[in-house]
């Protein structure tokens, strides 16, 4: 069972620290997706899924917007 919820609380963590950041990176999505997760199209529809939640996945860190 602990094999279910470990991916489970692995992915909330990361839509929760997309939110928080408003992005994530292609590497923090590879990072937190169990190993069980190797194929190109699941991790396609993972990354499709956060985009539809309103959190953008780039390559690597937008530059901050700074205002003055």
């Amino acid at each position: 069972m602990a094999e279910i919820i470990a991916p489970q609380s692995s992915l909330k963590a990361l839509i929760a620290k997309g939110k928080e950041q408003s992005y994530l990176t292609y590497a923090e999505v590879n990072d937190h997706l169990p190993e069980s997760i190797s194929d190109p199209d699941q991790v396609e529809d993972i990354i499709q899924m956060i985009n539809d939640m309103g959190i953008k996945v780039f390559e690597a860190a937008p530059e901050p917007i700074h205002y003055f």
